[in-house]
């Protein structure tokens, strides 16, 4: 599918989609469509799969990205969560990995900055891999095989990972270039770890092991430096 970029609406908007999906622009932005579940409503993001026009997708607002000034900003030299996310999406299949398919992103800049933005894709009938860990062996051949053809998934939380059909597919990635030392593949391994505990067992053979005890302890300081902060941020607002 050949997506390109489109104008609409006094130029306000700009969007990423191929000419045969370009109609549904209406059907989002006007609230057409039939809400079928609400996957995930939380302050950094809604994720809902909707119905529209027959059709099953899954529409997601980055509410968190689209709002912070310092993200805003970000987005005068970058792409916005949305384009991004689309983006990556069309990387995949290029690299023939098994993913959802994209069908539009949109994105409104005020002053350059990206302040509200959106993304469709056609709802994947998947079966979460979350506590299901006889997936977890696919899951750890899917991630190596993202880092073989030289990217890396972004976000390998498990949730982040379904299985159809015998396959699995990756959703919620943010696919970036890996780094040259493979620090940054070792780290997704123990990011993979910390979402589902007791999946190391099935790694096998990892080629820069060290690394990944390094990535696994750089987690353990990153999650109390996290947490750190947090406890700090929410007494300076009491003090307020």
């Amino acid at each position: 599918m050949k997506i390109t970029s489109h104008i609409y609406d006094n130029d306000q908007w700009r969007i990423l989609s191929s000419s045969e999906n370009l109609s549904l622009f209406e059907v989002i932005a006007q609230k057409k469509y039939v809400l079928i579940t609400v996957l995930k409503q939380h302050h950094r993001s809604l994720v809902y799969h909707i119905e529209a026009r027959n059709k099953a997708y899954v529409l997601k607002v980055p509410l968190e990205k689209n709002k912070k000034w310092w993200i805003r900003f970000t987005t005068l030299f970058r792409d916005g969560e949305a384009f991004k996310n689309i983006k990556g999406m069309l990387k995949y299949e290029k690299l023939g990995l098994h993913t959802t398919k994209p069908v539009m992103a949109a994105e409104k800049r005020k002053s350059g900055m990206v302040t509200d933005s959106w993304l469709l894709y056609e709802y994947l009938d998947g079966e979460p891999c979350l506590d299901h860990e006889e997936y977890y062996p696919l899951v750890i051949n899917e991630l190596k095989l993202i880092h073989q053809r030289g990217y890396l998934h972004g976000d390998p939380q498990i949730r982040n990972f379904l299985y159809k059909e015998g396959k699995i597919f990756v959703i919620d990635s943010n696919p970036k270039p890996v780094g040259p030392t493979g620090f940054s593949r070792a780290y997704e391994f123990a990011y993979l770890r910390k979402s589902a505990p007791g999946i190391e067992k099935y790694f096998g053979e990892i080629n820069y092991w060290w690394l990944y005890r390094m990535a696994f302890w750089y987690d353990i300081y990153e999650r109390k430096f996290v947490r750190t902060r947090r406890k700090i941020k929410k007494l300076l607002l009491l003090k307020d």
